[in-house]
Formats: structure tokens, C-alpha cells, sequence
């Protein structure tokens, strides 16, 4: 008996181990795949005289730092608008790009290489910001915290092209160091599901399921085990090729997050762990916290100071009253400290509790959380991939 158990358990792990080794070598595969596809982009980049990523320029590195400084000035004069009105975005970007292509050599440029593809989204140029996030791997290799957010960027472009081989290779990318980031799992499940590798991507969607129950992703990753066992993903999608990105200068960009809808607002004892509704009530809020920080740089660039409080913000017309509470009909708490010309703005969450301005970092489980922006960034918020 104890010899056909040891056979039973054996038979069990060469059997894993069988999956566990196509799983790999799938991925591996589109891995190298996908190196091959990125370098003939990075070269075709670098080949290309009209690039600004790769510029190269004659002139003397002063003559180059006097040029990065003067089109800083004329970017920065253009970023100080008067209430809601918004900045001029193309000028900004014809600026950045004059840094690029006449002072190449100079340390303004890695900002402004940065900085490019963030203003080449909010222009709805999903295809030149991308090119930007590639070119700026390959150029900086020693910034690795920049990285991760780019691999990230350009694992939802993929999806949104629906190029599930770049979007598992960067997702990929990220999981490598931190394996428990839900929400590249489950773009990782979504990619092999849409490759074809079935049993790869349910197992991955079990695993959220198991292991970040009450979570988003644990909501999403139940929707799209609907849909697989509804035979969804029998027949996986031919994809196109995608060898190459678009030439065009001009693209339709979408970034995932649709602007939440205005939802009626209900009591949040009667809103479980795992309704949608919460999500939407984040989302919202975070989108209130947006228009917010906003008017206070708006109120900064103006004033040269931060207002003493989100009512000042209000009376002096910088701030919507509709923006001053979030979803949950709760006034924001809000922080300044003129020293170091930084400020605060924060949401109680769901419970109405805040535990402090000190908290960093992502969550998936909302209910409970708060929210905490410093300036223009979240440092505190929910992860929506």
C-alpha cells in the first residue's frame, strides 16, 4: 500500500512538474519573442536621424546646457495658467522636444525624456509615448525605479491593442520582483488566457481567488472565470502582428480608467467587501482629488504659496464645490507645510477613519482604506489594473 502511495505521489509532481515546465517554457518563449520585436524597435529608433530619443548633437556642452535652460523657462512659463484653464500642451511638447534634438548631452534631458511621454498622453499620442518609455529603458538602464512604472505603462498599452504577448512580457517584467502584485497576476491570467494557454491563465485567476479574496482584482479575476468557463477562451484569438509600432506621430490613447460615472451614493454600512459600487466610490473620489491638487499647484504657480485650506482653495475660485467632499459625502482632510512648500490631501475611506498622513504605498482590499495624495501624486491609493 505505502508503494502505490509513493507511486500516486510521484506520478503527482512529475505530472506538476510537466505543467509547471510548459507553463515556463510558454512564457519564456515570449519572452525571447518579444526581445527580439522590442531591440528591431530599438533599432530602428537609433537609425533614424528625425528621432528625438536618439539625437545627437555638435554643439559644446555649454552651448547644449544654455539651450536645455532657456526651453526649461519658456516650459515653465507655459505650465503657469489662471484658474481651470489648462496649460498649452502641444507648445510644452514642441519645448521638450527642442531639448532633446539640440542638447542631447545635458541632465535636463533624461527629465525631459521622461516627462515626454506623460504629456504625450494627456495629447492622446499613445504611440509616441510609448516609443518615449522604450527608447528611455534602453538609454537609462540605471534607473530602475522608473523602469517599473514603465513596464507597467506599456503592459496596459499592450492590452489595450490587444498585444497579450508584450502585455505578459512586461507584466512579466514587474512579477519577477515582486510576485504579489494582483493586479499584474491577473494581467498575466488575462494574457496566457488570450494566447491560448487555458490551463495557465485558470490557474492564475484560482490563485487571486484564493488569495486576495474582497479585493478588485478578486472581483475581476471572478468575472473572467465566468467567462472562461463559459467558453470564452476555447478558441484563442489570432492576433495581428505587431512587429513594429505605428510611424505615426498621432494616435488615439486610452489609459484603462474610464471616468467614473455619478453613481447615487449609499449608506457604506450597507456596501460589502466585494461590491462593485466600492470601486466606483474610490474611483470617484480619487477624481475628485485629482481636480483638487490641481487647483492648489494652479494656486501655487499664482501665489507663490499653498493655501491654508482647502476653503481658501474654494473662495478663491481655484476649487468646484462639488470637488470638496468625497463620494462619501466626507469634507478631505488637507495638510500644509509652507517650509517646504508641500502639501496634503486625504479621504477617509470607506469607514470615515483616517489613520494619518503617513501612510504610503498601493492596496487591492478597499473597504476601510484611506486615500492620501502629496502634491500632484498619490501616495496612498488603490491599485485599479
Amino acid at each position: 500500500m505505502r508503494k502505490k502511495n509513493t507511486a500516486v505521489l510521484i506520478g503527482f509532481f512529475v505530472c506538476a512538474g510537466f505543467v509547471l515546465s510548459g507553463q515556463s517554457d510558454f512564457i519564456s518563449k515570449n519572452k525571447s519573442e518579444q526581445e527580439v520585436r522590442l531591440q528591431k524597435r530599438i533599432a530602428a529608433m537609433k537609425a533614424d536621424p528625425a528621432c528625438l530619443f536618439y539625437a545627437r548633437s555638435e554643439l559644446s556642452s555649454d552651448e547644449q546646457e544654455k539651450i536645455a535652460r532657456l526651453q526649461l523657462e519658456e516650459i515653465q512659463k507655459l505650465t503657469k495658467v489662471e484658474g481651470f484653464d489648462s496649460p498649452d500642451y502641444d507648445k510644452i511638447i514642441e519645448h521638450a522636444r527642442e531639448i532633446l534634438f539640440k542638447a542631447p548631452d545635458t541632465g535636463i534631458t533624461q527629465m525631459a525624456h521622461w516627462n515626454l511621454h506623460t504629456l504625450y498622453m494627456t495629447v492622446e499620442d499613445q504611440s509616441s509615448a510609448e516609443r518615449g518609455l522604450e527608447s528611455y529603458i534602453d538609454k537609462y538602464p540605471d534607473d530602475g525605479e522608473r523602469h517599473h512604472e514603465a513596464f507597467d505603462k506599456l503592459s496596459v498599452f499592450a492590452q489595450e491593442r490587444d498585444d497579450w504577448g508584450a502585455a505578459l512580457y512586461y507584466a512579466e517584467k514587474i512579477l519577477e520582483n515582486t510576485p504579489d502584485r494582483y493586479a499584474l497576476v491577473l494581467t498575466k491570467a488575462r494574457a496566457l488566457l488570450h494566447l491560448g494557454d487555458r490551463e495557465g491563465g485558470q490557474k492564475l485567476l484560482e490563485r487571486i481567488i484564493a488569495e486576495d479574496e474582497g479585493s478588485v482584482q478578486f472581483n475581476l479575476a471572478m468575472m473572467e472565470m465566468d467567462d472562461l468557463l463559459a467558453g470564452k477562451f476555447d478558441e484563442p484569438v489570432q492576433e495581428e502582428s505587431k512587429e513594429d509600432l505605428p510611424k505615426s506621430e498621432t494616435g488615439q490613447m486610452t489609459t484603462g480608467e474610464k471616468p467614473p460615472e455619478k453613481i447615487d451614493l449609499i449608506p457604506p454600512e450597507k456596501i460589502t467587501a466585494n461590491d462593485p459600487l466600492m470601486v466606483e466610490y474610490y474611483m470617484q473620489t480619487m477624481e475628485r482629488m485629482k481636480q483638487l491638487t490641481q487647483g492648489v499647484q494652479v494656486f501655487y504657480l499664482e501665489k507663490m504659496k499653498h493655501p491654508s485650506s482647502l476653503q481658501e482653495l474654494l473662495e478663491e475660485g481655484f476649487a468646484r464645490e462639488e470637488h470638496m467632499q468625497d463620494a462619501w459625502g466626507r469634507e478631505f482632510f488637507f495638510k500644509a507645510d509652507p517650509g517646504n512648500e508641500t502639501c496634503w490631501i486625504a479621504s477617509s475611506g470607506s469607514d470615515g477613519r483616517f489613520e494619518g498622513f503617513d501612510q504610503k504605498g498601493t492596496y487591492s482590499k478597499l473597504i476601510g482604506q484611506d486615500i492620501i495624495a502629496f502634491d500632484i501624486d498619490f501616495v496612498y491609493a488603490p491599485d485599479f489594473r
